[in-house]
């Protein structure tokens, strides 16, 4: 008997499982087609609570209505599909994080553009009364046409707001003071994004259009649906949309600097795995734009690490491991890409980010001073003659971010359990390869 197809343990009865996608609110999104044709992005709901379970799906039921083009929820599907999946509306493009790395940012006419146009799709959301909650790079969209101009599509609609804080650097004040994010912080969170995206030389202009939509308090700001209004006689210009072959480089480095989705402390779920696993900081002020933290980014790892090597080894290894953070976090304070490749193997995916962090901090005009990154609890996991596998607990102090004459506070992190893999470079100096996030 042939074995039904399952996702995470769930039938796939009515489904056909395609190429995962990336990660949302909902762990793993995958592509699928359902059985009349359509094509679909699918992901497994978790269970919770009965009473979230019912504003979960009273919030589902409401997204389905909505057939707004600038808006990807799920989708309705026929009874033989397991209500624990969530299905929704398959959206293929570039984010609007891809477009900025890839373009360096937007023009002034182009951002406006962004802003009227999510601006429109909130307002058909507000006017059911929801809120997304999560306005944020990661979850923009840039559906393209022939002429390779892209059009904004909001995803990720079927996250709780009231058990999520948003993106950092792109929740609201209200919602980083802890209350619930509502239309008023969705509207600061869409002008904070347009303001990021937009080009360094052409941010106050951007800044300027948007007044009170980036006002502190939630009663000044405008409606989605006034903000639109203003902006409708300066909006004309499409999104232009890069060729594939730099998109994929520029993937690459917005996803290394990609910020995390903060989880209300109550909310036992995991969220966008690829951001939650960063170690870097988003540090983003609006006006002021910084780039992603300075952390290592951590790459998803696959097996488990073996058992600890015990013994007076792990002493040295704490010393190795001390002495390349140290040497990183003074080159990427000195800008110095030399220094900062001595760190890295050649060809790695640890080099790969360090070079596209550096890369953006040097674009941006971004200074750092005060780095310090703090090291404890290293212990090998594998050793042998030519590579290592060392796990430790990175902490990264508070230091300062300037751009443009304007100075960013970051505050300090709390500690990342990591592992880092190690190899023996041709002269005898141990650099890093990889850095994956710990086993939970």
């Amino acid at each position: 008997m042939t074995k039904p197809t399952t996702l995470q343990g769930i039938p796939l009865a009515g489904l056909r499982l395609g190429a995962p996608l990336g990660s949302g609110s909902h762990g793993v999104v995958w592509a699928a087609t359902t059985a009349e044709g359509e094509q679909v992005a699918v992901s497994v709901l978790p269970a919770v609570e009965p009473a979230r379970q019912a504003a979960r799906s009273a919030r589902l039921e409401v997204l389905r209505s909505i057939g707004h083009p600038g808006l990807a929820g799920p989708v309705a599907t026929s009874e033989e599909v397991d209500e624990r999946l969530l299905v929704s509306r398959l959206v293929m493009g570039p984010s609007i994080g891809t477009i900025r790395a890839a373009r360096m940012g937007l023009s002034a006419p182009e951002a406006l553009t962004l802003a009227r146009d999510l601006a429109l799709s909130l307002a058909e959301l507000h006017r059911h009364g929801l809120a997304h909650g999560d306005v944020a790079p990661a979850n923009v969209l840039l559906t393209q046409t022939g002429d390779e101009l892209g059009r904004p599509v909001l995803i990720d609609l079927a996250a709780e707001p009231g058990h999520e804080a948003g993106t950092a650097g792109f929740a609201a004040p209200e919602v980083r003071q802890g209350s619930t994010a509502g239309p008023a912080a969705d509207v600061w969170s869409l002008a904070c994004l347009c303001v990021w995206a937009t080009r360094v030389s052409e941010r106050d202009e951007v800044t300027h259009a948007l007044g009170d939509a980036l006002r502190d308090d939630p009663a000044s700001r405008p409606t989605a649906a006034s903000l639109a209004a203003t902006l409708g006689g300066r909006a004309e210009h499409r999104l232009r949309v890069p060729p594939a072959s730099i998109l994929a480089g520029a993937a690459l480095r917005e996803r290394a600097q990609r910020s995390d989705t903060v989880v209300r402390p109550h909310r036992p779920r995991h969220r966008r795995s690829t951001r939650g696993r960063r170690l870097a900081a988003a540090g983003i002020v609006c006006g002021t734009v910084l780039v992603g933290g300075v952390g290592w980014a951590v790459l998803s790892r696959g097996a488990e690490p073996e058992p600890a090597i015990e013994g007076s080894a792990a002493q040295a290894w704490a010393d190795q491991v001390t002495s390349l953070v140290a040497a990183r976090d003074e080159a990427i304070v000195d800008q110095d890409a030399d220094a900062l490749d001595a760190v890295t193997a050649p060809g790695s995916p640890a080099r790969a980010d360090d070079r596209a962090l550096l890369e953006q901090l040097v674009s941006d005009g971004t200074s750092i001073t005060g780095l310090h990154t703090a090291v404890s609890g290293t212990e090998p996991l594998t050793v042998s003659a030519d590579a290592a596998s060392v796990r430790t607990s990175l902490t990264q102090a508070a230091h300062q971010r300037t751009t443009a004459g304007a100075t960013e506070h970051v505050a300090a992190r709390t500690p990342r359990c990591v592992v880092l893999e190690l190899t023996l470079a041709d002269d005898d100096a141990w650099v890093v390869e990889s850095v994956s996030p710990c086993e939970r």
